[in-house]
């Protein structure tokens, strides 16, 4: 054990060291400030000591901020199933965490090849079994803490029998563990067996066989929202209970296996996944540079319109696979919550005696916040960017005519433009089915609700789309790979996304919100020009 927590504390520092790093480089690379500071910055002992502090909250987010999401998620789902399926509230609560657990269990892999531990196991020489046992060892006290702090006041809340709560926490490292035992278990066989790399020569993986892991996720998510209307409506509980205990019981399973995987195919599963990282990387590279190189000669060059306009118009023409993939993928996101939320919807038309005590149209009416996450988090702004960066702006940097402030002004009103366009797709749907909830649940007493919540919606869509587009044209976060290497960049959406998902809990008028959004985004939008104006020569370019 004192082996174990030597190399562990070996790794926290080789990630702090990593952090710190990270977080004066990005001060380095800020707009405006960043040319002024120099590389004495990192042997300054106080700023390190600051730095060291914000390190700690990066590592305290990484670790608890998913679990807290996935705890308040789950009440925020269950809370109104108890009250319209009396008792149900706790059978939703285990039944969802034993589906969403096993979702995320699946993206999971230990293996996976970080910055710490190319250092400490490629370049420092450590034992790759002791770095992994380190890493298993802090991963499932996080585990366990979380499920602890998050988990087991959430159950208490939504009415689990107090003497089955302590089995949650243990089940959430059983999970962790025997799943990181199962894919030990397979990987050896694999070896055991000879296949050692796919037909086009790519190193097994550890974690198992992608297609397959995908299918899996696939079909549990759905089949878990199919059997949810089973589970509930005849409050099964004993569903939930069962998946809990069989995760705690993997426990056992899950240690002999880790302790049972043979020595010398640590550092191969490693290997393995450094090699299979490499090739992902390389593939992508290679797919943004055809793309990049076929701007000229993949669509028919025509278009009504004039200058920059017509330069923008082009561009939107030839790249509309790459342009509007992400944005499919939010419609198809929003059209899934739509119907499920319409499915609970008709149930509470079913069983409410008053229109009012529509859970649904509370959360639209008093919570609008939920609006403003779900739009931060479906906004296609950010791969816009990424995408006009790789096949467009990556090259017309390198002429001076684009890096004048009216070029980049102009264009950066275009583009604004055009991303308000695209966003306001799902927003238009998530409107429309926010606004026919109120109105079908007592709506004549919430007319000015109605407008106030469509206000929100959309005075939500401006603001985040000018907010990415002045983030790409201020610190633009991309390199010659056209990869993200601007960790504030990075810093600055986490923390945005921290912010605008505890806003979802924060009780206010539609009103009240509608006049906060309208003082943040018109000052910014205006502010967002200057900047550009001014500094955008020298903050927006290749690096």
């Amino acid at each position: 054990m004192r082996t174990i927590l030597d190399s562990l504390r070996i790794i926290l520092s080789i990630r702090n060291t990593i952090n710190i790093n990270s977080i004066l480089n990005g001060i380095r690379h800020l707009p405006i400030i960043g040319k002024h500071i120099s590389e004495r910055i990192y042997g300054v002992r106080a700023i390190k000591i600051i730095t060291l502090f914000f390190s700690l909250q990066i590592e305290i987010i990484k670790a608890f901020f998913g679990k807290l999401g996935m705890f308040a998620l789950l009440a925020l789902i269950s809370f109104p199933i108890g009250n319209y399926f009396e008792g149900a509230s706790s059978t939703a609560f285990l039944y969802g965490l034993v589906i969403l657990s096993l979702f995320i269990a699946m993206f999971g892999n230990v293996f996976a090849v970080t910055a710490e531990a190319k250092y400490a196991v490629f370049y420092l020489g450590m034992d790759a079994k002791k770095y992994i046992l380190a890493i298993l060892t802090y991963q499932s006290v996080n585990t366990l803490i979380g499920y602890t702090f998050f988990g087991i006041p959430a159950a208490l809340l939504l009415k689990v029998p107090w003497f089955f709560v302590p089995v949650i926490p243990l089940a959430g490292v059983g999970l962790l563990l025997g799943r990181c035992g199962f894919m030990m278990l397979t990987y050896s066989l694999k070896q055991k067996a000879g296949r050692l790399a796919s037909k086009k020569g790519i190193p097994a993986s550890i974690a198992g066989n992608t297609w397959l892991i995908g299918l899996f996720d696939f079909l549990l998510f759905f089949g878990g929202i199919a059997g949810a209307f089973w589970v509930i409506g005849l409050n099964l509980h004993l569903i939930g209970e069962i998946g809990i205990v069989l995760f705690a019981l993997l426990l056992i399973p899950g240690i002999l296996l880790i302790r049972k995987f043979p020595y010398g195919l640590y550092r191969t599963a490693l290997f393995a996944e450094d090699e299979r990282r490499k090739v992902a990387e390389t593939k992508q590279k290679n797919e943004l540079r055809h793309s990049k190189e076929l701007r000229f000669g993949n669509a028919e060059a025509k278009s009504d319109k004039r200058g920059f306009e017509f330069l923008n118009d082009l561009f939107i023409k030839r790249h509309k696979k790459v342009l509007f993939g992400r944005l499919i993928g939010a419609c198809i996101g929003t059209v899934i919550t739509i119907t499920l939320l319409s499915i609970y919807l008709h149930f509470e038309l079913r069983r409410f005696v008053l229109p009012t005590e529509s859970t649904l149209r509370y959360a639209f009416t008093r919570h609008p916040g939920i609006f403003v996450f779900l739009l931060f988090t479906l906004n296609s702004t950010e791969s816009f960017a990424h995408a006009m960066f790789a096949n467009c702006d990556s090259a017309l940097l390198n002429y001076g005519f684009y890096k004048t402030p009216r070029a980049l002004l102009r264009m950066f009103t275009i583009r604004c433009k055009r991303a308000v366009k695209l966003n306001c797709i799902p927003a238009v749907m998530m409107a429309v089915f926010a606004l026919v909830t109120i109105l079908l649940t007592g709506g004549e007493d919430f007319l000015l609700q109605c407008l106030f919540t469509a206000l929100v919606i959309f005075i939500s869509v401006i603001l985040f789309s000018v907010r990415h587009m002045t983030l790409y044209y201020l610190m633009q976060p991309y390199n010659g790979d056209y990869m993200v290497k601007n960790h504030v960049y990075t810093f600055f959406n986490v923390l945005s996304g921290f912010f605008y998902f505890a806003l979802i809990f924060i009780p206010m008028n539609a009103l009240i919100l509608t006049v906060i959004l309208l003082v943040i985004t018109v000052p910014y939008v205006l502010v967002s020009r200057l900047l550009i104006r001014k500094f955008g020569p020298k903050t927006f370019r290749v690096k």
